[in-house]
């Protein structure tokens, strides 16, 4: 048996919370308010205070990649391109829905990335974003430099 810390009552050893208070009794204690948070919070969750994080720092400069036309008009139907911005924290993929009349955002942060998967045509490229816990995200359309320079960042994060 172990004490919680909060309500100081007697819980079974191998408990994360306290079956009397409902608190979390092991965890990442927040430095503004004390609150124990799960050890992959980045928030706290009582006061929002961030926690400090070792982030994945890859050595690109941010760049912004949009699908070519033609094939987007020839494989999706569509003639409103995909596009995907690489940021230092973060990429985000926009599909733009029929008309413009929406626009999907996926936002993956790098420490989300579980794996890629990219695959050369003929003409044009196509990048496959393997991620923990959301729905893998595919950009096509890619030009071929387009492509190899998003598949190096990729392979950069894998080291």
């Amino acid at each position: 048996m172990k004490t919680c810390p909060d309500c100081l009552a007697e819980i079974p050893t191998e408990a994360a919370f306290c079956r009397h208070c409902g608190e979390r009794v092991e965890g990442k204690p927040c430095s503004a308010c004390g609150a124990r948070n799960w050890p992959q919070a980045t928030l706290c969750r009582w006061c929002r205070n961030p926690f400090e994080q070792s982030r994945v720092q890859l050595e690109f400069a941010p760049f912004r990649v949009e699908a070519r036309l033609l094939p987007t008009f020839l494989q999706r139907h569509r003639l409103l391109a995909q596009s995907i911005e690489l940021m230092r924290d973060k990429l985000v993929v926009r599909t733009p829905g029929p008309f413009n009349l929406s626009c999907r955002e996926e936002e993956i942060p790098w420490r989300k990335v579980a794996g890629f998967d990219y695959h050369s045509g003929l003409f044009w490229d196509r990048v496959t974003i393997e991620t923990r816990g959301q729905s893998a995200s595919v950009i096509g359309c890619l030009s071929k430099a387009d492509g190899t320079k998003i598949r190096e960042v990729l392979r950069a994060l894998e080291s």
